[in-house]
């Protein structure tokens, strides 16, 4: 019996340690390559898979018996394990601890929301009604269809944003911006779907949307957004990404000096996508692709995640400000 016990809680704990070891060898790859890219969208859920693996062996190895044949490979395992687990911990660390620099007392915040409407599909009075509850100044939309623009117009978009830039579109390829304060010195980036460059509220804004990572673009089109970033040395980058902090091609972005506003409050897990599956798979919101990055002269007080019906996103909401000297 004791075998039979010994043999199943081992096979489990195998079962568990594949999909995380291949979540990790993913991650460790980097690159862009976009079948990799998939996986590595996934990696922080090794970390419950490799801490349910250490568990199961730990449980093994606590036992008392001081002849069990088969000890050293169990806790061989569970030290590779707890090993694994350690490494995504701290890949994932930043995104719970660490300090932002003090905002300027003296300076006003800026309230920041970015949204994929999933092909014009969202619902716009929802996306009008996030943008009053949270008294958004600079509203980052892609996948702006020209019907979803009249929705959003009808719902009295305009009332509180009434500057904008960029453009609507078909399918994917429309993103546009509204913005409290005029915008200014606009240019469109080579991206596939809709990137643009602007000033508004006394701030260089980049808004993004890079190919997403099924597509053979996609390393090619996060790095039009690297090249962009070193150009107009923005305050402020906000978009759908398709991209996590998994991925080389965005680490890259980051390296250029920006930091992410979520990682500078502390957020911790704040997935944005997928909110409804993925290709028939009932998988939860699990990754962070929509980001709001500031610039060295940057800081951010706060950031939360908004549901909005007809998308597969979660809006993400940050509050943006100068730092102090």
């Amino acid at each position: 019996m004791r075998l039979r016990l010994r043999a199943g809680v081992c096979l489990t704990a195998a079962v568990v340690a594949l999909p995380a070891v291949v979540l990790t060898v993913a991650r460790l790859i980097g690159g862009a390559h976009r079948q990799i890219a998939i996986v590595q969208a996934f990696a922080p859920w090794a970390i419950p898979a490799y801490l349910l693996v250490v568990l199961l062996l730990g449980a093994l190895l606590v036992r008392p018996a001081t002849h069990r044949p088969g000890r050293r490979p169990v806790a061989t395992a569970a030290t590779l394990a707890g090993l694994g687990l350690v490494l995504h911990v701290t890949w994932f660390a930043p995104s719970w601890w660490g300090s932002a620099p003090d905002p300027d007392p003296s300076a006003e915040p800026l309230t920041v929301m970015t949204a994929n409407l999933r092909f014009g599909e969202a619902e716009a009075q929802d996306v009008a009604d996030a943008v009053a509850d949270h008294d958004v100044d600079l509203l980052v939309l892609q996948e702006v269809t020209p019907h979803v623009l009249a929705a959003l117009e009808d719902a009295g978009i305009d009332t509180d944003l009434p500057h904008r830039a960029g453009e609507a579109d078909r399918g994917a390829l429309g993103t546009l911006v509204f913005s409290r304060s005029p915008v200014t010195d606009v240019r469109r980036l080579d991206t596939v779907m809709g990137s643009w460059a602007m000033t508004t509220a006394g701030l260089r804004v980049l808004a993004v949307h890079p190919a997403y990572p099924l597509d053979d673009r996609w390393g090619a089109e996060l790095a039009i957004v690297r090249d962009a970033v070193e150009d107009e040395q923005p305050d402020l980058v906000a978009g759908d990404f398709n991209a996590s902090p998994d991925h080389a091609p965005m680490r890259a972005i980051l390296d250029t000096g920006l930091s992410d506003a979520a990682t500078l409050v502390n957020a911790g897990w704040q997935p944005t996508w997928p909110t409804a599956g993925f290709r028939g798979w009932p998988i939860p919101a699990s990754v962070a692709i929509d980001h709001v990055l500031v610039g060295a002269t940057m800081t951010a007080t706060d950031t939360t995640t908004v549901t909005l019906d007809g998308t597969d996103h979660r809006a993400l909401v940050a509050i943006v400000v100068r730092r102090a000297d």
